[in-house]
């Protein structure tokens, strides 16, 4: 896309609490892409909910995910290092084992909101689940029904419609960052998920050790890409609206890779030249396995870059 494309832009209010009183925290750009446009973040001035305005409207934020955007990765049969096939699997299986473990379930019914390529579900639907996923971007989910076999509904969570049959977990893998309205989503997780059910979020740790020190350039904002930034205080509230309770908070991904993230942007930013030589250091296989007594210290405080949060539907 050219960088004087012009792209629909639209101000909202907070989505938590309804207030148009906010205050600015950073102006952004793309600092992954490199695609045009200026965004505020703020926070709000009534109960700090984190969020951008302007931002992108729903018709013109396909621009920002371009078709080598990270989280549409290929399948881990597919990696060429032997190295990454094993972390990768061991990802996805820690995955399966934290669903299981606090939905009480071991072959249930869930749903992946916004499941690119389909490689979770691909997990769950091989060790005996029922799993349907939903994905906006038509080339992502086309693969994981033609890859996987998978039930896939392409479009946006709103939109969809399933059997009368309620799914037992709903997971959103870091996506309720990047959707328009994260309490409809929560709202519409609510009425499909059975009393009792499990939903499961992963998001950007606002109390991440790498967060203050990267500032504008941390990965956790990836402008415009996330429109929401959030704390616990603030999920936890959009949450409880929507009628769940929060069981547990978890930092469990190896934060290793999204740290480097952060590294490359301000690098790419402060100093370009070395930017290319450090990040092949790093992206060198095997390296992440230096750090790896770091980031699980950080796991177990709670300060990894990404967090997440599982909890339960209450009865109504």
């Amino acid at each position: 896309m050219s960088n004087q494309a012009v792209i629909e832009m639209e101000e909202v209010v907070c989505d938590l609490c309804g207030s148009a009183e906010s205050w600015p925290l950073y102006t952004l750009t793309d600092t992954l892409h490199h695609m045009p446009g200026k965004f505020v973040l703020r926070r709000c001035a009534r109960c700090g909910l984190i969020y951008l305005s302007p931002r992108p409207t729903r018709h013109s934020i396909s621009q920002y995910y371009p078709p080598d955007y990270a989280p549409y990765r290929p399948p881990i049969e597919d990696e060429r290092f032997v190295l990454m096939r094993y972390m990768r699997r061991r990802k996805l299986i820690k995955r399966r084992s934290l669903i299981e473990r606090y939905s009480g379930v071991k072959k249930g019914r869930i749903l992946d909101v916004g499941c690119a390529t389909g490689l979770f579900l691909h997990e769950m639907q091989t060790s005996g689940w029922e799993a349907v996923g939903i994905e906006p971007i038509q080339s992502a989910a086309e693969f994981a029904r033609q890859r996987f076999d998978l039930e896939i509904h392409q479009g946006m969570l709103s939109d969809a419609s399933f059997s009368l049959q309620p799914f037992d977990v709903i997971t959103f893998w870091d996506v309720l960052e990047h959707t328009f309205s994260p309490s409809a989503e929560l709202s519409q997780a609510a009425r499909l998920i059975r009393p009792g059910g499990l939903v499961a979020i992963n998001v950007p740790n606002w109390d991440s050790f790498d967060r203050k020190p990267f500032g504008s350039y941390w990965q956790g904002f990836d402008t415009p890409r996330h429109l929401y930034v959030f704390t616990r205080f603030t999920l936890a509230e959009l949450l409880s609206r929507a009628g769940f309770r929060v069981l547990d908070w978890v930092c469990f991904m190896p934060g290793y890779f999204t740290w480097i993230s952060s590294v490359q942007r301000w690098l790419d930013a402060r100093h370009p030249r070395l930017a290319r030589a450090v990040m092949r250091v790093l992206m060198f296989p095997g390296m992440r396995l230096l750090f790896e007594p770091w980031f699980s210290f950080a796991n177990w405080r709670c300060t990894a870059p990404v967090i997440a949060v599982f909890a339960q539907r209450m009865s109504r």
